[in-house]
């Protein structure tokens, strides 16, 4: 057992582990490489920014899925915003077209589902998370057109934010596999998702308008959207707008779930982006997202839980969450320039994120009213230029100003409403500041090796004001506390062209994420409560990987094997409290997670195609489990290097599985897409293992995962598409033909049975 500064520390890790020291040979290293270049200062201006509705605008159609030959050929995610080709990137990358996807997905993250290490946990109907290589909320990324999602007031574990972001309006999600800290800061650990809009469309032939609607019905869903897409060109403006209304009714589970009720919902999005050409290289880009989810029901804490495979229902009535969320933008962009910053990417944001949670206990008991409210200001600048050794140097700072607020109220069992909360699900008040500084080189040696090394320094500052120590406990309220937190990463990627067609690539990259407002003051978590903790360390992640990709003949593939060390992972282990309560403690641990993806596609002909994909994946982190021995363990304040008063008896720490690991998958999907006929199909199988290596909070969470571990299961799809002349697509698809009852691993609610989608679109 070792103990370090600013939490329990649980040591797995012993002295080979790559850490700080690897950052350090890193930064040592490439400011040696970097004495070449002539110091110097750059300049730069972004003008304007307007509050405005809207954004993007490609309105999904069911066009014919595209092989992974003729995907993009580029990918911007990795590089901050620049493209790069995809073939020869050092990272593990997915990259999803819209028009092919957004048909059959009814929701951002679920059109994830199926992708290699990739495994989409429904907590609610309308609350969705990927797990990426074995980690989920807020240890993942979500960009929108290169802009931080992320927000302090996230919560760990898989949350509901995700399903905010309203994927209809733009072109393409781009999925970066791994840690990517050096460009993209804090929290790019099991991956970056990038959902990206269409580059905009000037025109020389006057004015251009084009319009498109969208419809969707799904009958286990009880389901149906509609959306309006529009654009605008000339030869110096273009404007995008979209705008997306569903609704959600009760969801019909397999053969023997059958209904599953008070699941439903209705949310709407709009979106709205405008682009002026200053110029052939630069132009400027405004732009604003909205979305609302209106009365989203969580179930699997109520009484109209499963029972299934033995699952025990909650016992509150019901449990409802609001959100609301806005991004306000504007971006300046340049390419081809010279001076320092040869291509450029300046940003300013403002990022809006509101949710309300009601909550109605059982009879007697009343409930209670939560809210939170986060503003957060960021400004973010991307820069890239040749270096001297004929290379590309990417470079670049970002800025995030959080102010956040939270509270709420209890009522009584008739409504009428009681005391009021001084904190809700976190500090009452906060403010949190991000800045971070990166350079990230790439270039080709002599004997054709692409290296790309880089270093990023991060610092973090919390300000928190008026939280509980205990829950619900005002007698316990904290004075105001300041928590500061300084990271240097590294990372160090290659990739070499093997021989024609077929490459390599490898890295060993660092991630981290310093302790959220949410870790720090909360006191509710999904399925048990929590105590505030302010003496957590930050997490740290370094990602050790290698794989191909490449094409021959009639076959393309793409394969990686990966271990990641983790260290000081923030880990809530439940335990029972003298009330008969579930309770969370909140440590740190450290622990690993590894794994191995395989994908690849056979044309057997112009026509014929098939592609599979392969993941598994293993991994353990420490926790705290409740013994008869005393054992006693000390936080430790890391800011003031000092015990705290705060001791912990009766705890050992344990190695079990990381929360919600991803149970083997295997996916197949064979194609038909006759080149001289209007139409397509395809047939697909997504097979699952059983997962039943659980954590010692899986263990406890009965109204989600069966006591033995969440059943594997195998789905049957049959998808088509047919273009209805020149304007108008049609989409059919008929999903789990067995009509089984199955539940990805943790999720809240079962998977939709034997279900029928239509979707139309039309351009007029």
């Amino acid at each position: 057992m070792e103990f370090k500064s600013s939490s329990i520390r649980l040591g797995l890790w012993g002295g080979n582990t790559p850490g700080r020291s690897f950052t350090l040979v890193i930064f040592v290293a490439y400011l040696f490489h970097l004495n070449r270049i002539a110091r110097n200062t750059f300049a730069f201006s972004l003008a304007y920014s307007v509050l405005c509705f809207g954004t993007a605008g490609t309105v999904v159609s069911a066009d014919k899925p595209k092989s992974i030959e003729s995907l993009s050929s580029l990918l911007v995610t990795s590089r901050g915003g620049f493209a790069e080709p995809n073939r020869s990137t050092p990272w593990s990358t997915e990259q999803m077209e819209i028009r092919e996807i957004g048909s059959a997905a009814r929701s951002m993250p679920e059109a994830l589902s199926g992708q290699p290490s990739l495994m989409v946990q429904k907590t609610a109907l309308g609350q969705s998370s990927p797990y990426i290589r074995g980690l989920t909320g807020y240890h993942n990324l979500l960009l929108v057109d290169g802009i931080r999602l992320n927000h302090s007031a996230m919560r760990s574990g898989p949350n509901q934010y995700w399903s905010t972001v309203e994927m209809f309006g733009s072109e393409r999600i781009e999925v970066v596999r791994g840690p990517n800290g050096i460009v993209h800061g804090a929290d790019a650990i099991g991956g970056v998702v990038n959902l990206l809009s269409a580059k905009p469309r000037f025109t020389d032939s006057g004015m251009i308008r084009e319009k498109e609607i969208l419809s969707r019905f799904s009958s286990a869903e009880q389901s149906w959207s509609a959306g309006l897409g529009a654009t605008v060109s000339s030869a110096d403006w273009f404007a995008q707008l979209s705008h997306m209304v569903r609704s959600f009714g009760n969801l019909d589970g397999g053969k023997r779930v059958g209904k599953q009720a008070s699941v439903g919902y209705d949310s709407d999005a709009t979106n709205f982006r405008l682009s002026r050409k200053m110029s052939e290289n630069a132009r400027i880009i405004l732009g604003l997202q909205r979305t609302f989810m209106n009365d989203v029901p969580r179930t699997h804490k109520t009484v109209h839980g499963l029972t299934w495979e033995g699952l025990s229902p909650g016992s509150e009535r019901w449990r409802r969450l609001d959100q609301k969320r806005n991004l306000f933008y504007g971006m300046v962009s340049w390419e081809k320039a010279n001076s320092l910053a040869e291509r450029g990417i300046v940003t300013i944001s403002l990022h809006q994120h509101g949710q309300e949670r009601n909550r109605m206990k059982k009879l007697n008991d009343g409930g209670d009213f939560q809210f939170f409210n986060l503003d957060d200001f960021g400004i973010t600048g991307r820069f890239e230029k040749n270096d001297p050794w004929e290379g590309r140097l990417a470079y670049g700072f970002e800025w995030h100003r959080e102010f956040l607020s939270s509270g709420g109220y209890k009522f009584d069992d008739n409504g009428l409403r009681g005391i009021d909360l001084l904190q809700g699900p976190l500090a009452a008040d906060a403010q949190y500041d991000r800045y971070g500084l990166y350079l990230n080189d790439s270039f080709e040696t002599i004997g054709g090796w692409i290296l790309e090394p880089g270093v990023r320094f991060s610092r973090v500052r919390a300000e928190l004001g008026r939280f509980y120590l205990d829950n619900f406990d005002a007698s316990t309220l904290q004075p105001n506390q300041t928590k500061s937190y300084d990271e240097w990463v590294g990372s160090f990627r290659i990739g070499k062209q093997l021989a024609e067609g077929a490459s390599f690539f490898a890295g060993l990259s660092q991630g981290f994420r310093p302790p959220s407002a949410y870790d720090l003051t909360s006191t509710d978590e999904t399925s048990i409560n929590e105590t505030p903790n302010v003496v957590l360390s930050p997490e740290n992640f370094t990602q050790a990987e290698f794989g191909f990709r490449g094409s021959l003949r009639q076959w393309q593939w793409q394969a990686s094997v990966y271990h990641t060390w983790i260290r000081e992972m923030i880990v809530r282990s439940p335990y029972e409290a003298t009330d008969g309560k579930t309770l969370a403690l909140k440590a740190n641990g450290d622990g690993f997670i590894q794994g191995v993806e395989i994908a690849f596609e056979y044309n057997w002909d112009a026509d014929w195609n098939t592609n599979f994909s392969f993941s598994w994946m293993d991994g353990e982190v420490e926790q705290l489990q409740e013994n008869s021995t005393g054992t006693v363990m000390k936080l430790v304040d890391h800011d003031n290097d000092e015990t705290t008063a705060k001791v912990i008896n009766g705890f050992e720490p344990v190695r079990r599985a990381t929360t919600r690991l991803m149970p083997m998958q295997v996916r197949l999907i064979t194609r038909y897409a006759p080149a001289e006929k209007p139409w397509w199909g395809e047939f697909s199988i997504l097979a699952v293992a059983k997962a039943d290596d659980l954590s010692l909070k899986d263990e406890t969470d009965s109204s989600r995962i069966p006591e033995n571990g969440t059943p594997g299961y195998t789905l049957f799809g049959l998808r088509a598409g047919r273009a209805l002349g020149k304007k108008t697509t049609l989409f059919l698809a008929a999903e789990n033909l067995s009509d089984e009852d199955y539940r990805v691993h943790g999720s809240g609610l079962n998977g939709a049975g034997r279900n029928f989608i239509l979707s139309i679109s039309h351009s007029f």
